[in-house]
């Protein structure tokens, strides 16, 4: 099994704290979200671990060196995570893989129960109220028939926790969609726009989170409650186990 984890990005929604670094080097504890991800991935087994970097690209090198493998999308202004993602086809298109974005913070336990999935999986999390513009998901008989951005509050019983696993044959379908995609100039999606190909020729299963055990780093407020909540090395090893 492999991971990609999808580092291009240029931060904007967290405006000032973001001009100088990229996001996935914002410092949670003692560490950074990236590195927490990567040594979660380590120690669940994961060795062939891909970074797409973008904005500053050099200063994630220089924090994780050789730990992983890197590839750069030098379009990361005029482009979104659909595009790094399809960077990395020639080597995720023929594996089983974990596709998890940066910004993102989810207990080892969950990265665990990853290579006990059987089937091609999304994370999802049982929220308590629709947010409009989220990446929301359609659910029926406990498989996602649709996930996206655009869908309506009257449809979505779920939001994506954007940590997905696909095996290795619907690998090939996902890809396969991507490259249509890019190929006909939509460079400027999420990657779940494709993952509808997978859900109409193989399926797609869901995963719930328990909400404490994840957070999305989207802006200031997101990232406050984040370092206040885990402001010490022992609250990050503990949020690390937390079931």
């Amino acid at each position: 099994m492999k991971a990609v984890i999808l580092a291009a990005g240029m931060g904007t929604r967290l405006k000032d704290i973001t001009l100088k670094i990229p996001k996935p080097l914002l410092k949670i504890s003692n560490t950074t979200i990236i590195e927490y991800l990567v040594d979660c991935l380590k120690e669940i087994g994961i060795s062939k671990i891909y970074i797409v970097t973008g904005f500053k690209s050099q200063m994630i090198k220089a924090k994780l060196g050789n730990k992983v493998n890197y590839i750069h999308n030098n379009q990361f202004k005029t482009t979104n995570s659909i595009y790094s993602l399809f960077l990395a086809k020639k080597h995720l298109e023929n594996s089983s893989f974990i596709l998890i974005n940066s910004d993102i913070l989810l207990s080892k336990v969950y990265f665990s129960k990853i290579l006990k999935f059987k089937n091609s999986t999304s994370f999802g999390i049982k929220r308590k109220k629709y947010i409009n513009g989220e990446m929301n998901i359609v659910l029926k008989n406990k498989l996602i028939k649709k996930i996206g951005k655009n869908i309506k509050k009257d449809e979505s019983n779920a939001e994506s926790a954007q940590i997905s696993y696909f095996i290795k044959k619907d690998s090939k379908i996902l890809f396969r969609k991507i490259s249509q995609l890019i190929n006909n100039k939509f460079k400027n999606l999420f990657p779940a726009y494709a993952y509808q190909a997978v859900i109409q020729k193989s399926k797609l299963c869901i995963s719930f989170i328990d909400k404490k055990c994840w957070y999305e780093i989207d802006n200031k407020k997101d990232l406050a409650k984040l370092r206040k909540k885990i402001n010490s090395r022992k609250k990050l090893e503990k949020f690390k186990n937390l079931k």
